[in-house]
């Protein structure tokens, strides 16, 4: 029941705005008693913070879980993880759309355990860059500015993915997955084949930037190198 009751009210906030939606809105959608429905929700703020825990928190909680049990492989662990997300949104669209919706019109208690998940989940995406980097299976790029990339890019779907699709959602979760992967993936497989000058220097920029994170994490605390 809570499901249904979360979903429809997600749908109600989401067409009236959460200002223009009160519980007996609801309770007259799910043709459910006010009584019943004040049991679980005493009031609209209560209905707002449990979708907040079924979406955000549930996410972080759920990447935080992997990441203990996590591949040591870096690209097995981000494609896992852009899986594990892509099919939830696709499966709670409706909620997800919500919270971007009505966020303006939280409270600041509620906007704080939303941010705070939403950095952890952050963390944890920029945690799996960083340690495939360290290893030299990805590119050096920054990877708090490609998490948030990959983040925005698997948000996104919410609002334009439609039931019964062309894709399913399984094949959406293994295209973003691998557009995720393939974005920041080091491949030296264009060394013989490119006669560019550009093509050469990148390799070679990215040699250099892997070689000086390596240093720079073995040399002695506080001793230069070079």
């Amino acid at each position: 029941m809570r499901r249904a009751v979360l979903d429809r009210a997600a749908e109600l906030f989401g067409q009236r705005g959460y200002n223009g939606t009160n519980l007996r809105d609801v309770a007259d959608a799910l043709d459910m008693s006010r009584p019943a429905l004040y049991y679980h929700f005493p009031s609209k703020e209560k209905l707002l913070e449990a979708i907040v825990e079924e979406t955000t928190i549930l996410i972080e909680r759920e990447m935080a879980r992997m990441s203990v049990s996590a591949n040591d492989d870096p690209e097995t662990s981000l494609r896992e993880v852009m899986r594990f997300i892509t099919r939830w949104i696709l499966e709670h669209h409706v909620l997800f759309k919500v919270l971007d919706r009505v966020e303006p019109e939280m409270s600041a208690e509620i906007i704080a355990k939303n941010d705070s998940a939403k950095l952890l989940i952050l963390r944890h995406v920029s945690s799996i860059i960083d340690r495939g980097i360290s290893i030299g299976r990805f590119r050096p790029v920054d990877s708090h500015i490609v998490a948030l990339t990959i983040i925005g890019m698997r948000n996104w779907i919410a609002w334009w993915y439609q039931p019964g699709g062309r894709l399913a959602p399984e094949d959406i979760a293994d295209l973003l997955a691998d557009m995720a992967v393939h974005s920041i993936l080091r491949t030296d497989s264009y060394r013989a084949r490119s006669d560019h000058l550009e093509d050469a220097l990148r390799v070679l920029k990215e040699d250099v930037a892997h070689l000086s994170r390596l240093v720079s994490e073995d040399a002695p605390e506080g001793e230069p190198f070079g």
